[in-house]
């Protein structure tokens, strides 16, 4: 399949690079650190929900490791932090790729310059899309079925695993999702794929998460079908 460069409405409504680590340091002292390296850029600083929970639950939980404890927020970007989690999240109006790797690239060298990471588990990039007012089952490639019975109508909150060369991807796609965009409830489809990978299977970094866009790019558009893509105003 041709891949367009982009299509027309920009359904992304949320772009998150995200680095999962270990570290030496005490988890206490974590944020501080990188609170230094980027409170002249991000000066807007929000304690997380999961804060109030006790340390022995946010450490213990295997669902909570990962949850990030502070938000850093500058206009459309801002970054999460957690003890073994870092993010930069571009919200709402999408930048584009190559302005969005620029940040990226500049994000992650101020973090590796901090010393906070001993072992890096995973890079990841996740895209959530949202398609306002589509019935994403019935008019794009993906399909449900039971038995002879295609199911078109019914809520579907699919979700899948899928191991794609050097990367893993979280595929989740909802046909009946609400989501608030300019203080306002809208109901559509979201297509939300999150593609991890190895640093230790590039050459570098930068080969990596261009790694990671290229297939997220891939299965996002195979998902769509051509059919789908060509009523949204495709540019290639």
């Amino acid at each position: 399949m041709n891949l367009p460069k982009r299509i027309s409405p920009c359904p992304i409504i949320e772009a998150i690079f995200e680095i999962r680590f270990d570290s030496k340091l005490p988890e206490d002292a974590i944020f501080g650190i990188f609170y230094n390296k980027f409170q002249d850029k991000y000066q807007k600083v929000e304690q997380l929900p999961i804060l109030q929970l006790p340390q022995v639950v946010r450490t213990q939980d295997m669902n909570l490791i990962y949850a990030p404890h502070y938000r850093l927020l500058n206009e459309n970007m801002n970054i999460q932090i957690g003890p073994k989690i870092f993010s930069l999240a571009n919200v709402g109006e999408y930048i584009g790729w190559d302005n969005f790797l620029e940040q990226i690239q500049e994000t992650y060298e101020k973090v590796e310059e901090t010393g906070v990471l001993s072992n890096i588990n995973r890079i990841s990039l996740r895209y959530i899309n949202f398609f306002k007012n589509v019935n994403i089952i019935m008019d794009t490639s993906f399909k449900a079925s039971i038995g002879d019975e295609i199911l078109n109508n019914e809520k579907i909150n699919f979700i899948a695993e899928i191991s794609s060369g050097k990367s893993i991807q979280n595929l989740k796609i909802i046909n009946s999702a609400e989501v608030v965009l300019s203080e306002k409830k809208i109901k559509g489809s979201i297509i939300d794929i999150d593609t991890a990978v190895n640093l230790t299977d590039f050459e570098n970094f930068l080969s990596a998460i261009n790694y990671a866009h290229d297939k997220e790019k891939m299965l996002f558009y195979k998902v769509l079908g051509e059919q789908f893509i060509n009523t949204l105003n495709p540019e290639y």
